[in-house]
């Protein structure tokens, strides 16, 4: 099989870093060739890219720039692609794309965040084209079951995400004196609760704790409020968007994460890969990956969200229990091995 995957950039989200996970690990595989190919944006997920030459950037300018498009029936004619794994809102020159190769594997993959709000969800052109789909893939059970009611596709399944979390070296160094300190990773969106977690952390002794923010910022209203509340704030700091690593993690004491809604947070898998204790809203597939290896806690409760880190702050033996605990539970339960092998094998049902 030679699997192409689609993704309309490759900015610091967890549609785009799952597409590059899935990319290299499917390369390793050794019974897979893999390519890759963003549409619009490049960004700094392009240093993770393993095989450069497998990697296209199409450089589309709009929705129906023919030249882009040209160039992507050319490179899947040429590399032979057998499959195309589309992620997100990549499915519109996907489905495009099938109508020249009518014999190619169209699989989506449904990375929808807001999965706590899917009556608010609107799919009239994405109802459309899921009739070229050869199959669906969901990032958690209330997508899964979304996809089968409102789709025209047979073949869904659920997917558990993975990470590999790099181990390199950063010359980034998490600012402040204070002995707690609490990362939290997410592009500055509504959904991610940015302003709920400032105005609870104010809660907190300043001496004792800091919070540390990295994420893209969209220059817009929302965002504007985020950096706002930052430079008022003298141990809350903005980093930009960063590839996450290990080096940057490992600084941390906890990792947090008070999302309205989610769909399977890469950035949770990432926590427990630097074996950080968690925080986390129980939104989407947050309590299925965490159960009682964290702090789980209802959207928007800022007294559960200052309890928890005050017991984590005052208990250094139960940090490190409930982080190797953690870490553990996401190795056995969403390794790459295993996703993998089941990713494989439903692109062989789909064929």
């Amino acid at each position: 099989m030679r699997i192409m995957q689609l993704i309309d950039s490759l900015n610091a989200g967890g549609a785009e870093r799952m597409a590059v996970n899935l990319f290299n690990s499917l390369n390793d595989t050794g019974i897979v060739t893999s390519f890759l190919v963003a549409t619009r944006k490049e960004g700094i997920l392009k240093s993770d890219i393993i095989k450069i030459s497998n990697y296209l950037f199409l450089q589309r300018k709009n929705t129906f720039d023919f030249k882009a498009f040209n160039r992507l029936v050319q490179f899947t004619k040429n590399k032979e692609i057998t499959h195309i794994h589309a992620h997100g809102s990549s499915y519109f020159i996907a489905g495009l794309l099938k109508v020249v190769f009518r014999d190619v594997v169209l699989i989506w993959h449904d990375h929808y965040g807001n999965s706590e709000f899917l009556n608010k969800r609107k799919h009239r052109i994405l109802s459309f084209f899921s009739r070229r789909f050869n199959g669906i893939i969901a990032v958690n059970e209330k997508l899964l079951q979304w996809n089968r009611t409102f789709l025209k596709c047979n073949k869904c399944i659920q997917l558990n995400n993975f990470v590999n979390l790099a181990d390199n070296n950063s010359n980034i160094v998490l600012k402040g004196t204070q002995k707690i300190k609490v990362i939290c990773v997410a592009n500055f969106r509504p959904q991610k609760n940015h302003l709920f977690l400032i105005k609870s952390f104010r809660k907190l002794n300043n001496e004792d704790f800091s919070l540390h923010l990295f994420g893209q910022n969209f220059q817009d209203e929302y965002s504007q409020k985020i950096i706002n509340q930052v430079e008022k704030t003298d141990n809350i700091f903005y980093y930009g968007s960063k590839p996450t690593s290990k080096a940057i993690l490992k600084q941390a004491s906890i990792g947090i994460l008070v999302s309205k809604s989610e769909g399977l947070p890469l950035i949770l898998l990432e926590y427990a890969a630097a074996k950080l204790p968690v925080v986390s809203t129980k939104v989407g597939e947050c309590e299925k990956v965490i159960g009682d290896t964290g702090c789980l806690i209802d959207v928007d409760n800022e007294s559960e969200l200052v309890s928890a880190l005050q017991t984590y702050a005052n208990d250094p033996g139960l940090r490190q229990k409930k982080a190797h605990k953690f870490s553990d539970r996401v190795h056995e339960k969403f390794g790459e091995k295993q996703t993998i092998t089941s990713l494989i094998g439903f692109y062989k049902e789909c064929s």
